[in-house]
């Protein structure tokens, strides 16, 4: 029978699955306080949330939720040793963007993988997540294209009122010359 304190536990890890649905496994050994709380506060402005978690107490969480219920073999690799979960939900791109970037930055971080869309992932495929472009780049990107069709329409339309007005001027001062 596991103990009070390990069900709470487990009970918060299925909570915070049910809130984001995805997430990176990391390793931090060696980081120091100041180094992991500057990391989980990076997290928190990209939308996610760092946990360090008990690895038995995590894959007993997933395996209690339809969702990851198929990806627990394919985890228990990934999850040996002290590891931390960054989860993350639409902003999963920054996150593991800002991850990758810490990763670099500080050798003590490394990437063990994840899981993405129903997809276990490796620490390859959390780099390629990486890459992929923020919400906020994607609505920069999807608002300029919406935007050059009508500066395209607007520009254009001055042109043809831009033509009639050098058009008449021409025929006006035509006239009061013949």
């Amino acid at each position: 029978m596991p103990a009070p304190v390990k069900l709470e536990k487990q009970s918060e890890l299925a909570k915070i699955l049910g809130e984001h649905e995805h997430f990176v496994l990391a390793t931090y050994s060696g980081l120091t306080v100041e180094a992991l709380t500057e990391l989980r506060n990076e997290i928190r402005a990209k939308e996610g949330r760092l946990k360090v978690v008990k690895n038995r107490l995590f894959l007993r969480a997933l395996a209690g939720d339809e969702k990851y219920a198929s990806a627990v073999e394919g985890l228990k690799e990934q999850l040996k040793g002290p590891v931390a979960a960054i989860f993350a939900s639409e902003q999963m791109p920054a996150v593991a963007k800002a991850l990758v970037e810490k990763s670099k930055a500080n050798q003590k971080i490394q990437l063990k993988g994840g899981f993405f869309d129903g997809q276990i992932l490796n620490e390859s495929g959390v780099k390629q997540i990486a890459n992929l472009p923020t919400r906020e780049e994607l609505l920069t990107i999807i608002g300029r294209g919406l935007n050059t069709p009508a500066q395209k329409i607007a520009t254009g339309i001055n042109e043809i009122i831009a033509s009639v007005a050098r058009g008449i001027k021409a025929v006006a001062e035509k006239n009061q010359n013949g």
